[in-house]
């Protein structure tokens, strides 16, 4: 069953009046209030003013108000990067390009880490691409292979992980 409400508006009626005058200097004002000055003024007419007054909003009793509960995803902390010590006997070699961005990334990690690293020019030497051809034979740079492990890709967690383990 659907119940209807009915919003009923109140409406009334209210006479104002509005005076016209001009003042000494030859300005005309209007207002709805005389003038006290001793300028010559007039009534200019009464108009119906009509008044009306908001709509009473619908309140529901506070027993049938459902509290709203707003469901977020649990905050997610990233990881914090871990400064890793330099790996004096992690043995270190990438394969890249020098154009490539994530070969650039790659590189910054090892150096802000102090961890040496051997890289190889894939384009401008013929027997590193050989080499990385038979490590990993997808291609894409960089390949960094870390104590044996081969790692496709920009990834510090993987780097990370690598170099924990011997």
């Amino acid at each position: 069953m659907v119940s209807l409400s009915l919003v009923v508006q109140v409406s009334g009626v209210a006479y104002g009046e509005i005076y016209k005058w001009v003042d000494n200097n030859g300005v005309v004002h209007f207002g709805d209030v005389p003038p006290q000055t001793t300028g010559t003024s007039s009534k200019v007419e009464s108009l119906p003013a009509t008044q009306r007054t908001a709509p009473t909003p619908q309140v529901t009793p506070a027993e049938e108000r459902k509290p709203q509960t707003v469901k977020r995803p649990p905050k997610q902390t990233l990881p914090q990067e871990e400064a890793t010590p330099a790996v004096v006997e992690a043995s270190v070699e990438m394969f890249a390009t020098s154009w490539c961005g994530y070969c650039r990334k790659a590189r910054e990690f090892f150096q802000a880490r102090g961890i040496p690293f051997v890289e190889y020019d894939i384009e401008a030497d013929a027997a590193a691409a050989q080499r990385k051809q038979e490590i990993y034979p997808s291609p894409g740079v960089p390949l960094v292979v870390i104590n044996g492990k081969p790692i496709q890709g920009f990834s510090p967690q993987a780097y990370e992980q690598a170099l924990r383990t011997e």
